[in-house]
C-alpha cells in the first residue's frame, strides 16, 4: 500500500489541478487495474466474521441511506454487523490494519467510488464475498460499470429496471430491494399542519434536477390548484448552492403557494415533513429504486408518482396514484446524464391525481393502508433476506442464532 500512497502523493504534489482533472479517467483506470490485481479471487462462500457494510454512512444522499438501511435490516434480523464508514475519494484512514474476514462485504458504493474505496481499505486484506449495491437510473449502464463488476462476487441492483440496465456485467447480477422496517416509521411525528392540503416533493441538485423533475411537480400542482392559498406544495431540495442559477430558476417558477426550501436537513426532519403531508409527489423521469416513495408508503403518506423505472417494483395502482408517461430523449443541463431516453410524465394526469387526493380523503386512506401492507410484505428485513444468496441467508440465520444464544 505504501507504493500507492507514495505515487498518489507525488501526483497531487507535482501535477497542476487542471491536469489532474483532465487525467482523471486515466487515473481511475489505473486504480481499477491496481485494485483488481490485488483483490483475492471472488468467492461465494461466507468467511468467518460479521457482515461488514461499507458506505458513506454519515452522508445525506441515496447511497448513504442505502448503507444505513442494509445495516439496520441485518441488525433487525439479529445478525452481527460492522459499519465500515469511508470518505469519498481515497480515504487513507480507512485502511484495514490486517487481513480481515467477513461473512460478506457489502459495498453500498457505485463504480465511480468503488475502486478508490477498495484501494483505501487495502484490496489484499478484504477476505470474503464482495457484493456491490449499485444504483443506476437510465435504461443502459455505462460500459465501465459493466467492466467494474469484475471486482465483485455479485452486483445487487435495487430493482428489475436497474438489473436490466446492467445486462452484460462481468459478474452475476441479483435484484436486492432496499429493506425497510415499518416500526422505524411508526414513531415519526408528522410536521404541523399549516394548510388544508399539503404536498411534498424532494430533489437533490447533485442527482440532476432534470431527472428528479421538480419543475414538473410545480406545474402539476399549479394546474391542480392555481394560486389557492389553502393548498401548499413544499419542494424540499438540497445542494442548490452548488448550482445557483438552477436554484434561482426553480424559485422563479414557484407560485406563492409553492415553497422551495434548499437545505440539508437531518433525516428525521425530512421524514416528519413527509409524514405530515397529504401526498408525496415524484414526477421523476427515472429512478433506480425510489427510496423517498417507499418511505412515504411506510409512513402512510399517499404517493403520486411517474409510472416508470425502479418504483414499479414496489408500487402499482392499488398502492399509489401512478402517472402515465411517454418517453423522451434525455436532456440534462447539469450534464449528469446524457444519451438514451427516460420518461416524460403526463402533467395533466398528475394534476388530476392531486385533485382526487385533496377532495377524496378516503382514497388517500385506502392507498396509505395498502401501501403499508405492501412495504411489510415486500420490503421487510425478512422478505429482503430471501433475496440474498442462499449461502449468505444461511450465514445470517446462523449468526443471529449464535448471537441470541
Amino acid at each position: 500500500m505504501g507504493g500507492f500512497d507514495a505515487a498518489r502523493g507525488l501526483w497531487r504534489l507535482a501535477a497542476p489541478q487542471a491536469l489532474r482533472r483532465r487525467a482523471a479517467p486515466a487515473v481511475r483506470g489505473f486504480v481499477r487495474r491496481w485494485v483488481g490485481a490485488r483483490l483475492p479471487a471472488a468467492r461465494t462462500t461466507p468467511a468467518a466474521g460479521p457482515i461488514r457494510v461499507v458506505g458513506f454512512h454519515a452522508g445525506s444522499h441515496g447511497m448513504a441511506a442505502s448503507a444505513q438501511l442494509f445495516a439496520r435490516a441485518l441488525e433487525a434480523l439479529g445478525a452481527p454487523v460492522e459499519r465500515v464508514a469511508i470518505a469519498e475519494g481515497y480515504d487513507r484512514a480507512a485502511r484495514l490494519p490486517r487481513p480481515t474476514a467477513a461473512a460478506a462485504w457489502i459495498f453500498n458504493l457505485n463504480p465511480p467510488e468503488l475502486p478508490l474505496a477498495l484501494a483505501s481499505l487495502g484490496p489484499s486484506r478484504i477476505l470474503g464475498p464482495r457484493y456491490g449495491v449499485w444504483g443506476w437510473e437510465l435504461p443502459a449502464a455505462p460500459v465501465d460499470w459493466l467492466r467494474d463488476a469484475a471486482l465483485l462476487t455479485e452486483v445487487w441492483p435495487p430493482s428489475r429496471y436497474t438489473a436490466d440496465a446492467l445486462a452484460g456485467a462481468a459478474s452475476p447480477v441479483r435484484v436486492v430491494w432496499q429493506p425497510l422496517i415499518l416500526a422505524d416509521y411508526e414513531g415519526i411525528p408528522p410536521a404541523p399542519r399549516t394548510h388544508a392540503f399539503q404536498a411534498v416533493a424532494l430533489a437533490d441538485f447533485n442527482s440532476s434536477l432534470a431527472r428528479k423533475n421538480p419543475l414538473g411537480a410545480i406545474e402539476a400542482f399549479a394546474r391542480a390548484f392555481g394560486d389557492d392559498p389553502a393548498a401548499r406544495l413544499t419542494l424540499k431540495t438540497q445542494n442548490g448552492a452548488r448550482f445557483p442559477e438552477a436554484l434561482a430558476a426553480l424559485r422563479a417558477a414557484a407560485p406563492a403557494n409553492v415553497e422551495v426550501v434548499d437545505a440539508v436537513w437531518p433525516y428525521a426532519r425530512v421524514m416528519s415533513l413527509i409524514a405530515g403531508a397529504d401526498a408525496l409527489v415524484s414526477l421523476h423521469r427515472a429512478e433506480g429504486f425510489g427510496l423517498p416513495m417507499a418511505e412515504a408508503m411506510a409512513l402512510g403518506t399517499p404517493v403520486v408518482a411517474t409510472a416508470f423505472s425502479g418504483n414499479l417494483d414496489f408500487m402499482d395502482d392499488s398502492t399509489a396514484l401512478l402517472v402515465p408517461a411517454g418517453r423522451t430523449a434525455v436532456e440534462d443541463p447539469q450534464g449528469v446524464y446524457a444519451g438514451q431516453a427516460w420518461a416524460e410524465p403526463d402533467l395533466a394526469a398528475a394534476a388530476a391525481a392531486l385533485t382526487r387526493l385533496r377532495f377524496d380523503p378516503a382514497l388517500g386512506r385506502r392507498l396509505a393502508a395498502a401501501a403499508r401492507i405492501r412495504v411489510a410484505e415486500q420490503l421487510s428485513p425478512e422478505a429482503w433476506l430471501l433475496s440474498l444468496p442462499e449461502d449468505l441467508q444461511a450465514a445470517v440465520v446462523r449468526a443471529a442464532a449464535a448471537a441470541a444464544a
